[in-house]
């Protein structure tokens, strides 16, 4: 899309919407003078510090400082980048994007064709004939028709080319099929099949909800078990989590993830009410995953397999999700048993049940250690020691080493001082150091936060430019480059706060403007522009005349100590005149 046209359809989002009606869906507001008060969403607070503002359509909280206008919000809370972002807007308030169509991008025809084959398959799986042992197989494994409807669940029918025909007659072109893994070439040159035959079909979204691949699984226990979609230009397996799309609102509400393997796992979780979980997709855990569920949360319960492979799993999982810093809790289920299976047999509160008293990382662990290890052997005692302290050594709080020291000398049944004492050597070789405190948020000075209110203030704002403004006036400002965008901004119109905020290129600029636009101060008007700007020429002629008297004091030649303090004494007559 040309910058100009996509301008355009940002003028006609931001037109269309009211940001109090945008955050009220999100967060509930209540008047408070001439604004809206809520709880922030982007962090935990009981007394209200977030703010919506009607009249410049802003917000803005008090507390952890996070302010923008609609976009921002929505980049914010959905964690989703600009274009998605206006994207998001435009569906949801009946704005028109047809420019995108004429110009898209190599994936949006991947997601288009992504999309028809969902259609697909679910349509298939709904068939009176086609579907039926397909949804006497999804009945059998407990699944309801709201479940199937809200993941998207669908049947590939066995013939060859089913899905290909369908495609075809939509004039999707073969090339693209292929490109999106949806059908195979044939060996001999002459077309294609289809990839998916047969199988229950798991349609794989991204966190905007829209369908990038497939799992396909097999219902009549035939290997392979699940054929997957290859990974395509709109698709990279492990930079996706199967459910997120509808489980980040809930992992929100319950400040915690619940990470499980696979797609009937999952399935059947979200059908019992647990709403906040998630699968990885049937790998283990990536540092792209992991960094895409930090966005929305940093605690994370894993639910895997309770067999080896599951444990192993969850341990790989374990390890990446503790380098990136998340709290991590781990389900104990009986040898053998899935969430799935679990969940069919013994219910949802049992399961809930498991959830909540689900051990750290710790002590999973050690109670996986201790279980799969002969202990009345002194090598596999060793081995159960090497593992387990690297996890141990990362722990903050020399009382929680200790205490754990002691938790896996009584557990492999060794003497607590050979534990402790191979601790402090796998110690030595970590890397020590201390939290930085956040830094305190700087204030904005009077003089400041006015001059760039003043050049937004409603009405016909004076010119600063006959008032002796100058660009050196700003040096040292924290606000230099948002009334340089102010001012330029002018040149073409009307001014007011998105429209800077759009322009601006720092985020940290960006933050400071929204403060400004929510600061205190009652007064706005233009009028004071020019004892602002009085007050930062002054100080710009003092600093000026600091930096001379330095050179006076360093300077050797008579003649220019003379001229220096010439201009040292036009500069007091300057500030003498601004006082």
């Amino acid at each position: 899309m040309h910058a100009s046209a996509f301008k355009e359809l940002v003028e006609a989002v931001r037109g269309a919407g009211d940001i109090v009606r945008l955050v009220s869906e999100y967060v509930p507001l209540k008047p408070a003078g001439g604004r809206f008060k809520g709880l922030c969403p982007f962090h935990t607070e009981k007394t209200p510090s977030f703010s919506v503002d009607a009249k410049s359509q802003l917000f803005y909280c008090f507390g952890c400082h996070a302010g923008g206008d609609i976009f921002r919000f929505v980049q914010s809370y959905e964690k989703v980048d600009f274009r998605e972002a206006v994207e998001l807007l435009a569906r949801k308030w009946g704005v028109s994007v047809p420019s995108f169509r004429g110009e898209r991008g190599p994936r949006d025809g991947l997601f288009e064709l992504s999309h028809e084959a969902a259609v697909f398959f679910a349509a298939r799986l709904g068939d009176p004939e086609a579907g039926a042992r397909a949804r006497a197989y999804v009945e059998g494994r407990g699944l309801g028709k709201e479940t199937v409807g809200r993941l998207g669940i669908g049947y590939a029918p066995p013939g060859w080319e089913a899905l290909r025909t369908y495609l075809l007659a939509r004039r999707f072109k073969p090339q693209d099929m292929l490109t999106a893994g949806l059908v195979i070439a044939r060996k001999d040159g002459r077309g294609e099949y289809d990839r998916f035959r047969d199988r229950l079909m798991f349609p794989i979204r991204d966190q905007s909800g829209r369908t990038v691949a497939f799992g396909g699984r097999s219902m009549d226990g035939s290997e392979p078990k699940y054929v997957n979609s290859p990974e395509t230009p709109a698709y990279v397996k492990g930079n996706h989590l199967y459910g997120l799309d509808q489980a980040k609102d809930a992992i929100r509400r319950e400040g915690c993830a619940l990470v499980v393997e696979g797609y009937m796992d999952l399935a059947m979780l979200h059908q019992a009410g647990f709403h906040h979980a998630v699968a990885s997709l049937g790998t283990a855990f990536t540092a792209e995953q992991a960094r895409l569920l930090a966005r929305f949360t940093d605690r994370v319960v894993v639910s895997y397999d309770a067999d080896s492979a599951g444990e192993s799993a969850a341990a790989r999982t374990l390890d990446l999700l503790l380098e990136k810093a998340f709290q991590v809790r781990v389900v104990e289920l009986p040898r053998g048993r899935d969430p799935d299976d679990f969940v069919r047999e013994e219910g949802a509160d049992a399961y809930g049940r498991r959830v909540k008293e689900a051990p750290g990382y710790l002590e999973f662990l050690l109670g996986r250690e201790a279980r799969s290890r002969d202990l009345s052997r002194a090598e596999e005692k060793v081995a159960a020691v090497n593992a387990l302290l690297p996890k141990v050594s990362r722990l903050p709080s020399r009382i929680e080493r200790a205490t754990w020291a002691g938790r896996i000398a009584d557990e492999l049944q060794i003497e607590d001082e050979l534990i402790v004492q191979e601790l402090r050597m796998a110690l030595k070789g970590g890397r020590t150091g201390v939290r930085q405190r956040p830094r305190a948020e700087e204030p904005l000075r009077p003089a400041e936060e006015q001059l760039v209110a003043g050049l937004l203030a409603a009405g016909e704002a004076p010119d600063p430019e006959p008032l002796g403004l100058e660009a050196k006036d700003l040096e040292g400002t924290r606000v230099a480059a948002i009334v340089g965008t102010i001012l330029k901004l002018r040149n073409d119109g009307d001014v007011d706060y998105p429209m800077v905020l759009d322009a601006l290129e720092s985020e940290e600029d960006r933050k400071i403007l929204t403060r400004i636009a929510f600061r205190e101060a009652a007064e706005e008007s233009g009028a004071n522009l020019g004892a602002c700007i009085q007050v930062l020429k002054r100080e710009r002629l003092a600093r000026e005349r600091r930096d001379l008297q330095k050179e006076i004091e360093r300077a050797a030649d008579p003649n220019a100590v003379d001229a220096l303090l010439l201009r040292k004494l036009e500069l007091g007559k300057q500030i003498d005149a601004l006082s």
